[in-house]
């Protein structure tokens, strides 16, 4: 039998396309109006901005994929979607061909190809990469079909992405971890690191949040670009919905800012109905501090929705709010290079999501390049396996104000319980202070010397031992049990690792420690 025929796909075709579309995912597929012919005509049409290419052989549709209508500007990257597979075109060669095809067509563009594959489907993986296709990112729980199913990003770079890369904050250690990992696969030069000690927007201000449109946003986005503002995030991408970026949501919703009577920034972001998530699509600041407080804001939006997660797109080139999305918990899940235009060069994007969910590692049969990014990935939302309860009690903290909960988990994470029973000594006169406390339940009482009073007790919230924590010198008094006592221990070792690699996370608690200690000092003075 001849090799399929590779062409672009005209309405004529759309029976054929839905008789495909339950081929590949069946009739259950959430998005109904994917299954409407009136609706895949519309998309084949050439007018439609959507481009949609097929392998026809014998007149059946073997393969299809679509190039997805960007949102809005021009794009260096061709982001493509609905890609639909029978059974026997991964055999016989059809689906490597058209997906090499599409590479072509993004070369004589000037593109760079990405897809995504649902991680479970080990075939389209094995596809991807024959074709020349590499993995930069897995993102669990990313969408419904029928089941949650985690996805994974193949990148197919032009030749001509290779560029001189801006230095990645040495702050922003997850990000760097995954760039490591990702580039070197692309043949591309990792970017430098740089100890700038950054940190991210305000979180909260004074500043009045109003709903708006879309139209609204946009507008007030077109006065902002007077100042020139910097560009922070990607809302390039198309927004359509679910694995297959069907028939349009809920309109987006806009965030403005406003402070002093002047509009200080924006923030666009739409509710994804299939996936039941929240997608950041676009945002502006003009006053350096607003657009934290609107990132923190949407992220309440979509809790208050029930959305499983929330996602955003920020440019390397944005290590604060890449923080401010950090202390938020966000977490990065891609790395995709050169995919914004600025001018005569192209931006790095980082994809980062905050899960409303508990996280547990994925089971799949992942290739060796896919695993090695899900296990990065994997290892960033480590800090989401923190109990709730650990984080309340330590939000309430002295020595930890100010972090955010992301921050807070990988604080957390350093922590072991301990169980103390009463009259069970914690730390006697003269040990060695590798060790601070926080107690979860009952009290300890501290004494000078055995069997005396107590010069101080602690209860439930409260941190001790930290003052040899910090200078290492030997104990100067015995903390005793005085209730069945549950502790979060904190060893030097783990807190000086993190500092680290964290200066300035370990700058925030270490200054923290030294103001309450000088607060506590203070009290006592005043005692005498």
């Amino acid at each position: 039998m001849p090799p399929a025929l590779i062409r672009k796909a005209l309405p004529a075709d759309a029976p054929r396309w839905i008789e495909l579309l339950n081929a590949s995912v069946g009739a259950e597929y959430p998005d109904k109006g994917l299954y409407d012919p009136a609706w895949v005509e519309g998309q084949f049409a050439p007018d439609s901005g959507a481009e949609t290419w097929v392998a026809e052989q014998g007149g059946k549709i073997l393969s299809s994929i679509s190039f997805l209508a960007p949102f809005q500007g021009p794009n260096p990257v061709a982001n493509m979607g609905r890609h639909l597979n029978r059974p026997e075109a991964f055999n016989d060669g059809t689906a490597e061909a058209l997906l090499k095809r599409i590479g072509e067509i993004a070369e004589q563009r000037k593109q760079l190809v990405v897809n995504r594959v649902i991680a479970a489907d080990s075939k389209s993986q094995i596809l991807h990469e024959r074709a020349g296709y590499v993995c930069v990112g897995f993102q669990p729980y990313k969408h419904m079909l029928r089941t949650r199913e985690g996805a994974l990003f193949y990148v197919r770079p032009p030749q001509s992405t290779e560029m001189p890369r801006l230095p990645l904050s040495e702050s922003l250690p997850q990000v760097a971890d995954l760039a490591k990992v990702v580039l070197p696969k692309l043949k591309l030069t990792a970017p430098p690191s740089v100890r700038d000690g950054v940190t991210g927007y305000a979180l909260q201000n004074d500043a009045r949040i109003v709903e708006g449109s879309t139209e609204d946003f946009q507008k007030r986005k077109e006065e902002a670009n007077a100042a020139n503002p910097p560009l922070e995030i990607s809302g390039m991408f198309h927004q359509g919905q679910g694995f297959l970026r069907g028939t349009p949501g809920p309109a987006p919703k806009a965030l403005i800012a406003e402070r002093d009577g002047n509009v200080t920034a924006g923030l666009l972001y739409n509710f994804d109905t299939v996936d039941r998530c929240v997608r950041v699509v676009d945002g502006f600041c003009s006053d350096d501090l607003s657009i934290g407080v609107l990132l923190r804001q949407a992220t309440r939006a979509a809790q208050e929705q029930n959305a499983v997660y929330v996602e955003v797109d920020i440019l390397s080139t944005a290590p604060r709010l890449l923080k401010s999305a950090e202390q938020l918990g966000f977490v990065p899940i891609a790395y995709m290079p050169a995919f914004v235009s600025q001018g005569d060069t192209n931006s790095d994007v980082i994809k980062l999501i905050k899960l409303n969910m508990v996280y547990s590692p994925e089971e799949t049969n992942f290739t060796s390049m896919a695993r090695g990014i899900a296990e990065t990935v994997d290892q960033n939302f480590q800090d989401q396996k923190v109990g709730v309860a650990i984080i309340n009690l330590l939000r309430g903290l002295p020595f930890l104000e100010g972090l955010g909960d992301g921050e807070l988990r990988k604080v957390a994470r350093l922590f072991t319980q301990k169980l103390f029973r009463p009259g069970e000594k914690i730390f006697g006169k003269g040990d060695q202070g590798n060790e601070a406390y926080v107690i979860m339940r009952g009290q300890i009482d501290i004494i000078i010397e055995e069997n005396t009073k107590p010069i101080a007790s602690f209860g439930i919230g409260q941190i001790f031992g930290e003052l040899a924590f910090l200078d290492g010198a030997p104990r100067t008094a015995i903390a005793v049990a005085s209730q069945p006592s549950i502790l979060l221990v904190l060893a030097r070792s783990s807190f000086n690792s993190l500092v680290q690699h964290e200066p300035h996370l370990g700058m925030v608690v270490m200054r923290n420690m030294a103001i309450e200690l000088s607060n506590r000092l203070r009290k006592m003075t005043a005692k005498k």
